[in-house]
């Protein structure tokens, strides 16, 4: 069986809050949102290129979540024919109601570490919170189920928690994405986690929930550590692979190992 390369260019990424983020993760101090689009700059955009969907997303408050949602945007972007994918975070039934019609995807991070929940994202909260986060989205709208391997420092553990947590709900797919240190952050000198200790806990996956499609999500270092962690996922058997580096491409291309192509957010993969 071959893999799905995903190359995302027709999901096009809108910060609604710019590049503002008050919760300013140690992590990333808001870097992510430099490389989506503006609220002011969506019409432009999907007027002069070819898109497809819509990942929502941006910077969280205090609480965990977006600050708001440009709910009469969002409803003209669905009636226009894009499928829209929330990245939402810690909300409330109320913030679910505010969006009920309009949503074809919701992508959560499960993270189940109150070291990284209270130390590096500044939340207080707990993590009962995200799971009981993720149970009201699971009830409401299709879901995509993301871990962060690595967040704490390099360290790989709380990660076979929230893989435990997932097996309760036999879940569809899993999206992993792995810490990538970022300069001017504080974690800027942490190294990601070693190779050894990510493929355990894609076997523990492949173990624990045996029919969830795995993706390798948009979001892993880059050079050699990226072309390692590429090639393993495809020979455990991941169903596909966001960017994958020109190494792994070309070997894929030259064995005929490519099962197919998909342009948009791999969370609209089933």
């Amino acid at each position: 069986m071959g893999i799905i390369v995903i190359k995302p260019k027709k999901t096009l990424p809108i910060s609604i809050t710019g590049e503002t983020c008050n919760l300013q993760c140690d992590h990333c101090k808001g870097h992510y949102l430099k490389g989506m689009v503006s609220l002011s700059q969506i019409e432009k955009k999907i007027r002069s290129d070819n898109y497809k969907s819509i990942l929502v997303s941006g910077g969280f408050d205090s609480n965990g979540k977006l600050p708001f949602i440009p709910k009469n945007l969002l409803r003209s972007l669905k009636e226009k024919g894009f499928k829209l994918n929330y990245h939402l975070g810690l909300v409330s039934e109320e913030d679910i109601n505010n969006i009920m019609g309009i949503v074809d995807e919701v992508s959560f991070d499960i993270t189940l570490d109150e070291e990284i929940i209270q130390n590096i994202f500044h939340l207080k909260k707990t993590a009962e919170e995200f799971k009981n986060t993720f149970r009201l989205l699971k009830e409401n709208f299709p879901i995509s189920p993301h871990i962060v391997l690595g967040l704490n420092r390099g360290k790989i553990e709380k990660e076979y928690e929230a893989i435990e947590f997932l097996s309760k709900f036999n879940p569809s797919k899993i999206i992993f994405i792995i810490f990538t240190p970022i300069k001017s952050t504080p974690l800027e000198h942490i190294t990601p986690p070693n190779i050894k200790m990510v493929q355990e806990l894609f076997l523990f996956t492949i173990n624990k929930i045996p029919k969830a499609n795995l993706y390798l999500g948009c979001v892993r270092p880059s050079g050699d550590y990226r072309e390692k962690i590429d090639l393993l996922a495809f020979e455990i058997g991941f169903r596909g692979i966001v960017n994958p580096s020109p190494k792994v491409l070309e070997y894929l291309k030259r064995h005929n190992l490519i099962e197919g192509y998909f342009e948009e957010c791999c969370a609209f993969l089933k």
